[in-house]
């Protein structure tokens, strides 16, 4: 048993080490676009790696963990084969995609992803993509490289010493440790024992995408895409492309940012801004939040908005992106995507705002981390900032704790420093299943326990901000991420379960005022920034809700549906056969369609 001990970490710290100075080859290898870099760069470019680096290598570690299991059984000269041969086999799966990868990173500014099997479908344009020359380099490269390692991998895996157990109890008992042992490996492959599971978005660090992406294991980024939900296109063309543009722009017209609308809302033109996303917040439970009813009555309250999705990662990207939310795909799941989407905190940050983002929760799910590092982010609170006291609920630390830390940091700096501009972002968690709160069962559900719960955190939070120096120069925008199928029995598709609470409040408002006209949750930020005279012409899909004249309407996705909500017809959509669910009005039916195949074309292009 301790010779295969010894043998199998041996093993895995060959990998570990493999991965790791994959790392430094991808910075040489790309030194013309890393920038300015240090040492010590590189030596956090590997620290923040490690996770991803483990988590493969205990993919591989894994099946030879089995092996010695089976160790016990077998011949060993057998089991020696096949771990050389498998390990011969992993080697050169690892070493071509590393040399592939450097190779095309510079072109595609990405690393390989699922799609590299669909060029492999075409042969002759994976050839036509380098010189004659660049092949045979790439191939002796390849060789060379794989006679190196696979020698120190030899010497350093000691296999004359193994022996094969005589007794049938102690096989028995050995088979048993293997089998825990390779179990165990289980929780570097997840990277985690909470909900977030590991992705990519994890080794994100720095504001130099260049170091991001040289921690990125390229390896994990193929198994990462191979189990996304894919941006589909053929699947949702129904129309050419021309007709499907026309459709889409008898709503969204080209002039319509031209007008900043007849509803004027600021008295600064650069006010600090707080963007409270809200978990799980349903119109239909606005009983449940008294605070939230008091708080919209002093601004302007937009009450027949929807959600454009259904998970937080989507709505999270409908609001801070103005992008509209897809049928089976996540954007913020994409880095790739992602960082060329417009978000809130690119464009402030473009008009010297400091941003700054508050969550109780893990950063890295759903490679959130990734989409705020790109977005202009510098600074996040997550569930890394608080204590283990703090952080009792599933999801982290609930919502008071995180309003708490938010009020004292941003009224500390609104009185610091005055001549400075902000965007404050605050996600809460505690209205998410499970719904473990600190209260009582006011309401005897869940659910409305919880909203309640998060209702009277955001009162205190508002009352805390209305008494800095800097509330006249401050909005505060409300809105909830996606709604919630309350009361029970709302199906995924029926607008209900999208209707949600959206308003802006703040000292910096002009008027109050109740919006009555049909939008969405996209259309929110780019009507501000429009206001504020900041460019919007990238936020593609919204609207001016600022300028009651527009087409109302409001476009949301649902799990392999989506729908078009118009003043006189609501039509509903399942994509998978598409099936119109609700609705009759064929011009409305051929624009929800249009909508769709537009945003996927442009999600084909991002």
């Amino acid at each position: 048993m301790k010779q295969r001990l010894f043998l199998f970490l041996r093993f895995y710290l060959f990998w570990i080490v493999f991965f790791q100075l994959q790392k430094l080859v991808f910075v040489l290898v790309q030194y013309k676009l890393m920038g300015d870099i240090t040492f010590v760069d590189c030596l956090q470019v590997m620290a923040h790696a490690f996770p991803l680096d483990l988590s493969v290598a205990s993919y591989v570690t894994a099946v030879f963990g089995l092996l010695m299991l089976i160790s016990n059984w077998v011949d060993i000269k057998i089991i020696r084969y096949i771990s050389h041969t498998f390990t011969a086999i992993i080697l050169g799966v690892a070493l071509f995609v590393v040399i592939g990868d450097n190779g095309t990173f510079p072109f595609w500014g990405y690393h390989w992803d699922k799609s590299i099997f669909s060029f492999l479908q075409s042969p002759q344009e994976v050839l036509a993509c380098a010189v004659w020359w660049q092949w045979i380099l790439a191939t002796i490269l390849f060789c060379l490289l794989f006679i190196a390692c696979g020698y120190i991998y030899l010497k350093w895996l000691n296999w004359d010493d193994l022996q094969q157990e005589h007794s049938l109890a102690t096989r028995f008992w050995q088979s048993g440790a293997w089998l825990l042992i390779t179990a165990l490996l289980f929780l570097p492959i997840r990277g985690s024992v909470t909900v977030s599971t590991m992705n990519t978005g994890r080794v994100y660090f720095s504001n130099n995408q260049m170091l991001n992406q040289a921690a990125i294991n390229p390896l994990f980024n193929i198994i990462e895409s191979l189990s996304e939900n894919t941006f589909n296109l053929e699947k949702y063309t129904y129309m050419s492309t021309e007709e499907a543009q026309r459709l889409t722009q008898e709503l969204l017209p080209i002039d319509r940012w031209d007008k900043t609308g007849d509803i004027e809302i600021l008295s600064t033109q650069r006010p600090n801004i707080v963007l409270v996303i809200l978990e799980s917040f349903s119109s239909n439970a606005l009983f449940a939040m008294p605070n939230l009813q008091r708080i919209v009555k002093e601004g302007i309250y937009f009450s027949n908005a929807y959600s454009s999705s259904y998970r937080t990662d989507r709505g999270i990207v409908s609001l801070m992106s103005a992008y509209p939310g897809q049928p089976t795909s996540s954007l913020m799941t994409v880095p790739s995507k992602s960082k060329n989407l417009p978000q809130i905190g690119k464009s402030l940050k473009q008009e010297g705002y400091i941003s700054h983002f508050y969550y109780g929760g893990d950063e890295d799910f759903t490679n959130m981390r990734s989409y705020l590092i790109d977005g202009g982010f510098d600074n996040r609170v997550s569930d890394k900032d608080f204590s283990v006291q703090e952080k009792w609920s599933k999801w982290g630390a609930p919502d008071h704790i995180v309003f708490d830390k938010a009020t004292n940091e941003i009224v500390r700096r609104y009185t610091s420093q005055q001549d400075e501009r902000y965007l404050d972002v605050i996600l809460t968690l505690s209205s998410h299943e499970p719904f473990d709160i600190p209260t009582t069962n006011k309401f005897g559900h869940l659910y409305l326990n919880s909203i309640s719960y998060t209702d009277s955190c955001l009162g205190i939070f508002i009352d805390s901000l209305k008494q800095s120096n800097q509330w006249e120069n401050t909005i505060v925008i409300l809105s909830s991420d996606h709604g919630y199928p309350y009361p029970e029995g709302i199906t995924r598709d029926n607008p209900l379960r999208y209707k949600i609470p959206m308003a802006i409040v703040g000292g910096a408002l002009k008027q109050t005022k109740e919006v009555t006209t049909l939008c969405s949750q996209i259309d929110l930020i780019p009507s501000i920034l429009n206001e504020m005279g900041i460019d919007i012409s990238s936020y593609k899909f919204s609207k001016n809700i600022l300028d009651t004249t527009h087409t109302e309407f409001a476009f949301y996705a649902f799990n392999d549906g989506f729908a078009l909500l118009m003043p006189h017809d609501t039509v509903v959509i399942d994509a998978k056969p598409d099936l119109l669910l609700r609705g009759a009005t064929a011009i409305t039916n051929k624009q929800a369609h249009a909508i769709m195949q537009c945003i996927m074309e442009d999600i084909e292009n991002l």
